[in-house]
């Protein structure tokens, strides 16, 4: 089983395969903390294998991007996955301040609350904010989380199942030689390839929510990277190519 996944993959594999003996065994339902989509394909991908056990997902907002996995027996039917979720607005001075989504996201993990307990964080045109949190944990997420950075923030408790999740970019353009992984990252890094490369080694590199460490990779239009410690990136259009032969990429940085 496990040679069909990337070795980083490997004790989750075993994680969720675990998850569907319990449900099977115990004829018991188990959620999940919030997942990534490779986290999520990878469970659909186990369950299928197991005919009494289902699975369904829940991230609270449309189009979730993280979201719980409940495995339940097949006999059984589900009804509200929204109890798993619980969906908070963040209540801030707008005039004062704008608040970014690294912020937000850097101020819980101060908190060191582990990432898996937060979903989506969305923030609309309006610059209302509102994310989705584990219902087990909602208790001491109210108790502690009062600040992003050193502004003062209130939290509500709100419905988010109407707001759409749609991610924000900033656009930028790099010019780059190839579209090996490696030269990108560099230039979205802004470092050498030397240091690129062990930076890839170490596993700090995801190419559509995987870990790549093969750096001579060839990424495609619509390749969505995520770099540890400096965001997620999309290569949205080639552009043109210049006189040289160079790639001219537009990129947009989730925000």
């Amino acid at each position: 089983m496990l040679e069909h996944f990337n070795k980083h993959e490997h004790q989750f594999v075993l994680k969720v395969s675990d998850w569907v003996n319990q449900v099977y065994y115990s004829h018991k339902i188990k959620t999940t903390k919030f997942l990534t989509l490779r986290e999520q394909e990878i469970v659909q991908m186990l369950v299928n294998q197991n005919s009494e056990v289902r699975v369904s997902f829940e991230g609270g907002f449309q189009k979730a991007e993280r979201k719980r996995a409940i495995l339940y027996p097949d006999y059984l039917k589900l009804n509200n996955l929204s109890q798993y979720v619980k969906g908070y607005e963040i209540e801030y001075n707008q005039k004062l301040v704008t608040l970014k989504h690294p912020q937000i996201l850097g101020s819980l993990t101060a908190l060191n609350i582990d990432r898996s307990l937060i979903g989506d964080i969305v923030i609309l045109s309006n610059g209302r904010i509102y994310l989705a949190i584990c219902e087990e944990f909602s208790e001491f997420f109210l108790q502690h989380f009062h600040k992003v950075g050193k502004h003062s923030i209130l939290i509500k408790e709100s419905s988010i199942s109407q707001f759409e999740k749609i991610d924000q970019e900033d656009e930028f353009e790099i010019i780059i030689s190839s579209m090996r992984l490696d030269v990108i990252v560099a230039s979205l890094m802004k470092v050498s390839r030397s240091q690129v490369h062990e930076y890839i080694m170490q596993a700090g590199v995801q190419v559509n929510w995987v870990i790549e460490q093969n750096h001579s990779r060839i990424c495609q239009i619509g390749d969505v990277l995520s770099i540890k410690r400096h965001g997620r990136f999309r290569l949205k259009v080639l552009k043109s190519r210049t006189k040289s032969e160079r790639f001219v990429i537009i990129v947009g940085k989730t925000v």
